[in-house]
């Protein structure tokens, strides 16, 4: 019941205070504008990840979530935690506001993962895969934290491209983990997910197709690292609870980032360049429409994260069933949207423009 409470009170926070956010955004000129990369053609406000970082605050204070700790791990992880997001949400809204360059992000990333090993004792250790021996990280744990870390992170910021589609897959994420974690009896773990699953959702009323508002670095940041250690604080006390399931029930953003960064590699560019090479571009250049587009990868992250909960409450064997089953219904839908392509599919308003420039060529060629 405690977490029913939890979720519905940060959902309401969360709804209430996002079209306050939205006046801050507009009053400190935190907007989006449209460019031939993006998909909407309006100015909208950002910043909206200020909503689901409040709800939580205020969430984490009412239900007095700290008190759940059941050891001095998960006490250090709170306040490394707290200080590590903190940098992590005002660099978020300083881009969100100024448009900071790549290299301070990623810095603050690493800082705030480093913040996490080292002021927090929050590491990886040990590796447990299925059916076989322990693997004991020793000191290269620490460097498997920091990049899970920052890679996690980074993941829920670049597949941020569609309305609704970050919140959403983090929603998903966050009630995965509240259910696990619940199971295994991780209060804490369980309410903290709880507070982030209903700031979330009350968010995504605003943020879902159209949008009213985005969240901007400052959610997409915020999540991405929540999500990352989160992910991993319940199950680096389990023993029989593999690191293989973080993996699985994060397999969207996941592999979309490696396949961002390999494509972009392959056509000589930075793998920090921005294109039109996402999944969810490539569902809606096969023309599926925005909120289907945003549905199938709900609906896939959904079949990911059943399956970890599967293959931890329920069986090994059929959650490996139900994990090769999940990735031939990913391959299907992926080799049917072309995303596989190494250059980026143009996207409508890209070949408009393109048709106009070859048309305003062709007629200056004509006149002389």
């Amino acid at each position: 019941m405690i977490y029913l409470l939890i979720i519905s009170l940060c959902f309401i926070i969360a709804c209430l205070i996002t079209p306050y956010v939205m006046k801050l955004a507009y009053f400190t000129n935190a907007v989006d504008q449209p460019n031939k990369r993006k998909v909407h053609s309006r100015i909208i406000p950002r910043m909206g990840g200020l909503a689901i970082y409040v709800a939580f605050l205020l969430g984490y204070m009412i239900f007095k979530v700290k008190g759940y700790a059941i050891d001095q791990d998960e006490i250090a992880f709170i306040d490394a935690y707290f200080i590590a997001s903190f940098l992590i949400v005002a660099t978020g809204m300083l881009d969100d506001m100024f448009e900071l360059p790549a290299k301070p992000k990623a810095l603050v990333q690493l800082v705030a993962a480093l913040i996490m090993v080292l002021y927090g004792n929050f590491m990886i250790d040990k590796i447990y895969l299925p059916f076989l021996p322990v693997i004991d990280l020793g000191w290269i744990g620490g460097i498997v934290t920091v990049i899970w870390i920052v890679g996690i992170t980074n993941s829920i910021n670049l597949i941020d491209g569609l309305d609704g589609l970050s919140s959403g897959i983090s929603a998903i994420s966050f009630g995965t983990m509240a259910i696990l974690a619940a199971y295994q009896g991780e209060a804490f773990v369980a309410m903290m997910s709880c507070l982030l699953l209903g700031s979330t959702l009350g968010f995504l009323i605003h943020n879902f197709h159209p949008a009213k508002i985005f969240m901007g670095d400052t959610g997409s940041l915020f999540l991405g690292f929540s999500v990352s250690v989160l992910s991993l604080l319940g199950y680096k006390n389990a023993a029989f609870v593999s690191f293989i399931i973080p993996i699985v029930m994060l397999s969207v953003p996941i592999f979309d980032t490696i396949w961002a960064i390999i494509r972009r590699i392959l056509n000589g560019q930075s793998p920090f360049k921005p294109d039109r090479g996402h999944v969810h571009h490539q569902l809606l250049d096969r023309n599926l429409g925005h909120v289907k587009s945003v549905l199938v990868l709900y609906g896939i992250a959904a079949l990911f994260s059943f399956t970890a909960i599967l293959y931890t409450m329920s069986s090994k064997f059929y959650g490996l069933v139900m994990l090769v089953i999940a990735i031939l219904v990913v391959e299907l839908v992926f080799n049917t949207t072309g995303l596989f392509r190494t250059k980026p599919k143009k996207g409508k308003k890209e070949q408009v423009q393109e048709q106009k420039e070859d048309d305003i060529s062709m007629g200056e060629i004509s006149e002389k």
